[in-house]
């Protein structure tokens, strides 16, 4: 079959439910890979960290809650690897910049969503659990090597903006799809989609409905 269904996972590199979701993503992708493709956009939902801190959700509690939260989110998920710390240790300003390192990233990797997907991930990892600031462009750089994506073009991307401006067209996207935050997988256009910490077989039925539907006498979901 070379038609493969496509839908678009939406997440933030600083958000702690993406990084324990992923097993989700990768045990569908595992299943029913050969039919699929992601397209991997950014949620820039922390864009002053500080002001989440100080004004915003977080103030009440400040970066002591939002360590021992983060540590609680991730031990439930059997993540015993995640202590929290890297807020306190390793705290970007903002997820926009390690946003706009993916933007870039991704569009160095000619098509290989797994290559894409895999550079999103690694930057999650190294914050949460390396619990290094990943906003640092040697950081990103850094991982972008590990992958072997060629790190002029990505420097490039974020020298004149254009990584930055795609970072903007996502959240634009985010706002007018009405989407609630990280990580939300969209399908059909937006026609439907599935928000935040949910069971794998909620997502896997909705990725077969669509899969089969590719097929002729299948469900048009």
């Amino acid at each position: 079959m070379s038609t493969r269904t496509t839908f678009s996972y939406w997440s933030d590199p600083l958000c702690v439910w993406a990084l324990v979701a992923q097993p989700k993503l990768d045990r569908v992708l595992q299943l029913l890979g050969e039919h699929l493709r992601v397209d991997y956009r950014v949620v820039p939902v922390f864009g002053s960290v500080r002001w989440r801190l100080e004004k915003g959700a977080w103030a009440k509690d400040g970066v002591d809650g939002r360590v021992a939260a983060t540590r609680q989110i991730a031990e439930r998920a059997g993540r015993r690897d995640v202590s929290g710390e890297c807020w306190r240790k390793a705290m970007p300003a903002t997820s926009w910049a390690p946003a706009a390192a993916i933007k870039a990233a991704l569009t160095t990797v000619d098509g290989d969503d797994a290559l894409g997907g895999e550079y999103q991930r690694r930057l999650r990892e190294r914050f949460f659990v390396s619990e290094v600031n990943i906003a640092l462009r040697s950081v990103q750089l850094e991982v972008a090597e590990e992958l072997s994506l060629p790190r002029g073009p990505i420097e490039a991307r974020l020298d004149d903006g254009s990584a930055l401006a795609a970072v903007w067209e996502d959240h634009n996207e985010k706002e007018r799809l009405g989407m609630q935050g990280s990580p939300t997988y969209v399908f059909d256009g937006g026609r439907a989609m599935l928000y935040g910490n949910f069971e794998y077989g909620i997502l896997k039925s909705t990725v077969e409905e669509l899969v089969r539907g590719m097929r002729a006498g299948g469900s048009a979901c």
